[in-house]
């Protein structure tokens, strides 16, 4: 921390003779500029149910999500909106019932409120708090009496009455008052029974209405005791029940209320109901396979309709559409983005239709800086992705169809997207136009063949993408994987078995990260109590080592390096630094206390980053904004509410936090850029780059991209510039792309040039006779014949292309040996090489030896007569095409060792 001290005593000797300019430019700092919500309006509506107006009108009741949530009533005939109505204190809804005389019942979360709206009212009537102490209704139902019941969750699984007639509202008690937190998720009423369904842990436990005593009815056979019940109905005498982690296609188990027993099971239900019975009282409708099936009440039979296409139906029933092309009653399922679906059972027509409910903002879920400069968000729940320009301020919706961001972070010049429930991962390019399911791009999904939903931490990571998960909800712990995205290649790693992987960074090599001790939403307590940092080999596939940092706190905060190479991070409460060559946590301090002990999870600890301009650590934390004296851990907080932060790349701190976003100006800075000396250089000759605007002593990682290869770390100077000065290899051509990794922000700076044909200093295309020596410069074979050996010096470079060396190559410290295409009669050897090594396409008569090259070596689609020996290549050589080799293949170059 020399630097600061510095600092501080040349401020405190010009202070004298500049205080009056001082004073003025501090006056306008630090700014915090409002910019207003972002264009993330969508239409998500978990909770809908389908009824009919004061006058018989076929309406959809929709609830969509926002800051309040909003009842849309929709006319199905052809999806206009007729009303709609705020529903202060909700900020959504996943349980919307519709009585027997045409009331609607609204539970909602937010403040665990219940709403009634009776058709044709001016106005939504407020029954208020379910159950005090509850802050969210899961679900609603009614009985034959019109007497409804709910469900509430979060806390202790309550079941709840209201009496239309007397206007009360009734707790039934809760079904886990001393276990761990469950939530009635599935709820059904009749004949004076109510029956309870919660979630994560499964349990289906009825109810007397009347007196409240109650019977747990068991499980199916073979029914998944965690999986938790996700939605119940009673049809006619039959229970029916789907037990679900997240929602997807699962079981539909059938109960026979007479005879009390678990009857039939039914692969791959979806959605959240099965509709009512239809007028020939003994047929319901459910989906499974993304198709709409019938079911047989009586014969315990289902069978597919004609309509496929089908999957999450939150609200099922028969409306007369009043038009001879939908005769009698036709079925109408709506799902929980404002789509909805009208099937005719008569004549087995069918058409899907958008309702104009209202799209509400949504709140805020990640924010990020793409590779073009601009600020990325994705909201919770709704989803979608939409971006910010800092330069001039205009905002765009971006791509509606992309799920929960969880992760954003930019790799190889596209930003990647990590969101909720599958586990997927979008790669989004800002210079190619925004298209459904191509830009952005699904590239991974890690739900089904390693149980993961939520990809929180994202790295850039060489060439591979660094991805740290939680499982899926009910499920403990999580895990890493690792993507290349070039190849397409990845593996699963439960990195620390029991955790989840909630924070990454990538330095020297190395891959860290930090863990949550807490698994899926409603998944089972953690039996660890302390979260670790860990540091991971990418090339091994290995974990080297892992530390708790701070015994008894269970969910570590993002992690980065400062400018000495040591590593921070911050849990929701606490601070800690750390030495990642000796493992020691260094300093710590915990500013208040936190309930471990009571909390259901705690995922990421925190948002932070190390700003390089004051050496100031900052941390997004229990909803505000904090910056950390390294030396001397004070905390002091800067601004609040603040849920998601990060310094960008014009020296700005942007915050985000529920629909409101801001731009942070802490002092005067310049933006951070990158260039090059020249726009197009020769393969084989040098090029330089440039970072400016770059705090005092800041640390980049550069890169040269699309191959992935590290070309140095660099310190900025006192004037936060830095530059670094390399070889063009001679295997390359055409764009390439020099990367900044910012080592303290995680930030990313780029620029581009082209890589021309190599300028040759001397160039054989024809005979040559004896010896051929390189010793300085670029030497270029085209189509020569060399009638003896070739030895290359150090730090100079040969490039042959369909020539014939009648003897060995040598070389030793050379600065690249590039051969395509050319046959050489005797051994090659090649050593401690600098620069590129690529032998493609070749014929070598002899042995072929590989030793300690630093530049990248690709030895593909050769044929080789002799041995072929790798040792001591870093990285290790590339051979993305088969070689044939007669001798034995060793080292590196081993069959199990060649890859892409």
């Amino acid at each position: 921390m020399m630097r600061r001290l510095v600092s501080w005593l040349t401020a405190a000797l010009v202070a004298a003779s500049t205080l009056t300019a001082v004073g003025a430019a501090a006056a306008d700092y630090p700014v915090f500029e409002d910019i207003g919500g972002m264009p993330l309006d969508a239409v998500t509506a978990p909770g809908s149910a389908v009824g009919t107006g004061p006058d018989g009108e076929p309406w959809l009741y929709l609830v969509s999500s926002g800051s309040p949530a909003v009842l849309s009533v929709v006319d199905a005939r052809d999806g206009s909106r007729v009303h709609e109505f705020p529903l202060p204190g909700s900020s959504g809804s996943w349980a919307v019932d519709v009585t027997a005389n045409g009331d609607v019942y609204v539970g909602t979360y937010g403040e665990g409120r219940l709403y009634r709206y009776r058709p044709g009212a001016a106005a939504v009537e407020d029954l208020g708090v379910a159950v005090p102490g509850e802050t969210f209704v899961w679900s609603v139902t009614h009985d034959e009496n019109g007497v409804v019941y709910g469900g509430t969750g979060q806390s202790r699984a309550n079941v709840f009455r209201y009496d239309p007639a007397s206007g009360t509202t009734t707790d039934l008690g809760s079904l886990a008052p001393t276990a761990d937190p469950l939530i009635v998720r599935g709820i059904a009423a009749a004949g004076g029974k109510v029956y309870a369904g919660t979630h994560a842990t499964t349990s289906v436990v009825e109810i007397d209405a009347a007196t409240g005593e109650r019977r747990d009815l068991g499980l199916p056979a073979g029914a998944d005791p965690a999986a938790g019940v996700y939605d119940l109905d009673v049809r006619g005498r039959l229970l029916f029940a789907r037990f679900s982690l997240s929602g997807s296609p699962a079981p539909l188990h059938v109960y026979d209320l007479d005879a009390g027993a678990w009857v039939q099971e039914i692969p791959g239900a979806h959605g959240l109901s099965v509709s009512p019975v239809a007028a020939d009282g003994r047929t319901v409708y459910f989906v499974r396979d993304e198709t709409l099936h019938t079911y047989d009440l009586v014969d315990r039979t289902y069978a597919a309709t004609p309509l496929t296409g089908v999957s999450d139906v939150r609200g099922f029933d028969f409306l007369d559409l009043g038009d001879p092309d939908w005769p009698g009653d036709t079925l109408v399922g709506l799902n929980h983005v404002g789509g909805y679906f009208v099937y005719s059972p008569g004549t087995g027509a069918s058409e899907f239709r958008t309702a104009d409910a209202v799209a509400a903002p949504g709140p805020v879920r990640q924010i990020a800086e793409g590779p073009d400069g601009l600020l990325y968000a994705g909201t919770f729940l709704a989803g979608g992705l939409a971006s910010y320009d800092p330069r001039t301020g205009v905002k765009a919706s971006v791509a509606d169809e992309v799920g929960q961001a969880e992760g954003m972070v930019t790799h190889d010049g596209a930003l990647y997207i990590g969101t909720y429930p599958w586990g997927e991962i979008l790669r989004y390019d800002p210079g190619r136009p925004a298209e459904p399911g191509v830009n952005p791009k699904p590239v991974l999904r890690l739900y089904e063949d390693h149980g993961q939903s939520r990809p929180f931490a994202l790295a850039s990571a060489g060439d591979h993408l660094a991805i740290g998960t939680v499982a899926k909800n009910g499920s403990p712990g999580g895990g890493l994987t690792l993507l290349n995205t070039r190849t397409g290649e990845s593996w699963f790693d439960d990195v620390v078995p029991g955790h989840s992987v909630v924070a990454l960074t990538y330095r020297d090599g190395v891959l860290y990260g930090a863990t949550s001790v807490y698994g899926g939403v409603g998944g089972p307590r953690p039996t660890e109590t302390d979260a670790v940092v860990f540091a991971y080999d990418i090339e091994e596939r290995r974990k080297l080592w892992e530390v708790a940092p701070i015994p008894g706190e269970g969910a570590i905060g993002e992690i980065a390096f400062d400018e000495n190479g040591k590593l921070w991070s911050h849990t929701p409460v606490s601070v800690f630094r750390m030495d990642v060559e000796t493992r020691v946590v260094e300093a710590r301090r915990t500013y208040e206390a936190y309930p471990w002990d009571t909390i259901a999870y705690a995922h990421v600890g925190s948002r932070l980053w190390y700003d390089p301009y004051v050496d100031e650590l900052y941390v997004v934390s229990q909803a505000k904004m904090f910056t950390i004296d390294p030396v001397t851990l004070d905390r002091a907080r800067v601004f609040q509410p603040a849920s998601y932060g990060f310094l960008h790349n014009n020296g700005n701190v942007f915050i985000a936090r529920d629909l409101r976003y801001w731009e942070y100006t802490p002092s005067a800075r310049p933006a951070a850029a990158a260039s090059v000396a020249a726009d197009a250089v020769p393969a084989g000759r040098s090029q330089t780059v440039t970072f400016t605007g770059l705090g005092p002593g800041e640390e980049l990682e550069v890169w040269l991209r699309p191959d992935a290869r590290r070309l140095g770390t660099v310190r900025a100077d006192a004037t936060g510039t830095a530059s670094l000065t390399f070889t063009v290899a001679l295997d390359r051509a055409g764009e390439l792309t020099l990367e900044g990794r910012r080592l303290s922000t995680r930030g990313v700076l780029w620029t581009s040039f082209e890589a021309t044909a190599p300028r040759c200093d001397v160039t054989v295309d024809g005979p040559h006779t004896g010896p051929l020596r390189v010793t300085a410069g670029t030497t270029c074979l085209d189509g020569a014949t060399v009638a003896g050996p070739i030895q290359v010096g150090a730090g100079a470079m040969l490039a042959g292309d369909g020539s014939t060396v009648a003897g060995p190559i040598v070389a030793d410290g050379a600065g690249g040996v590039v051969l395509s295409g050319t046959t050489v009669s005797g051994a090659v050897t090649l050593r401690h090489g600098t620069g590129a090594v690529a032998i493609t396409n070749s014929v070598m008569a002899g042995a072929v030896t590989l030793t300690g090259n630093t530049g990248g070596v690709r030895f593909a689609g050769n044929r080789v007569s002799g041995a072929l020996s790798c040792t001591g290549n870093d990285p290790a050589p590339v051979q993305d095409e088969a070689n044939s080799v007669t001798g034995a293949a060793s080292g590196q170059c081993a069959p199990a060792a060649a890859g892409g």
